[in-house]
């Protein structure tokens, strides 16, 4: 359960920023945020990202996907004082993916540049995206992409839940896969996990604050706006937010099939079967 720092620990947490920064060659440098749909990715773009102290934040797939216009140039990506994100290697728009999740998950690219991952348990993934992606998105105000969310959406609603999981799973891995790799390659990489953040946040925000400073201010609203709900709402974007979800929302055969098809995935970020 997160708790109010006292003074003693604001201060030490205070000298230890100010050490960081004065010694660190890499504190302008910029930063990217990569995630999958689905891992609270809306709640840092829409607030987390744009509150990092000393640095500027751009979602390129926000502003791709929300203005009326075709993108077909080269997306540029400044070396210091910048987080770029979400980069959502689960994205489906073209554009997004040819001019952002390309560029960005080259290897080559990311062989010196600093990077947070932030992950999910798959399983809960797949719930979340069946209602999201077939009943709750929002409509876009651009007519082209509205008719690209509606015809996600009849795709979705045609299928169960437990059919949309197992054709997806796949998909999934790929994803993931590709994070492990580019992970790898980065010159700084850490990985936060979403159930971190829910049930051992103070821990979470710790992780956090190695590689970026956040006011507590700014702490406390994400720990507030984190919380799942006390009952799930199936017409809401954010569903619940609770961890293990899965459990309920899938026959035990489609967990199973599942927890085989993703088991090297499970092991390597330690999430429980």
């Amino acid at each position: 359960m997160y708790r109010l720092k006292t003074a003693a620990e604001k201060l030490l947490k205070a000298i230890r920023f100010l050490a960081w920064k004065y010694f660190s060659t890499s504190q302008t440098e910029s930063i990217y945020f990569y995630t999958f749909h689905k891992c609270a990715s809306t709640l840092f773009s829409s607030y987390v990202l744009q509150n990092i102290k000393g640095l500027y934040h751009i979602d390129y797939a926000n502003i791709m996907w929300t203005k009326p216009i075709e993108y077909n140039t080269p997306l540029t990506f400044k070396k210091k004082k910048y987080i770029y994100g979400p980069i959502r290697l689960s994205a489906r728009n073209e554009s997004v993916i040819n001019l952002l999740v390309h560029p960005t998950t080259n290897l080559e690219f990311a062989k010196d540049k600093i990077a947070l991952f932030f992950i999910r348990d798959p399983r809960d993934i797949l719930v979340s995206q069946y209602y999201s992606f077939g009943y709750t998105h929002s409509l876009n105000p651009v007519k082209e992409k509205t008719e690209e969310i509606l015809s996600i959406r009849e795709e979705v609603q045609s299928l169960t839940i437990d059919e949309y999981a197992l054709k997806i799973v796949d998909e999934q891995i790929e994803n993931f896969n590709k994070l492990i790799e580019l992970s790898s390659h980065c010159k700084q990489s850490t990985i936060l996990k979403y159930e971190d953040m829910i049930e051992n946040f103070d821990s979470f925000i710790d992780e956090l604050q190695k590689v970026v400073s956040i006011d507590e201010r700014v702490v406390q609203d994400l720990h507030a706006k984190s919380r799942p709900k006390k009952e799930v709402d199936n017409k809401s974007h954010r569903r619940s937010g609770n961890t293990r979800s899965f459990e309920k929302d899938l026959k035990p055969e489609t967990t199973k099939v599942l927890n085989q098809k993703l088991e090297k995935i499970l092991t390597h970020f330690n999430f429980s079967v």
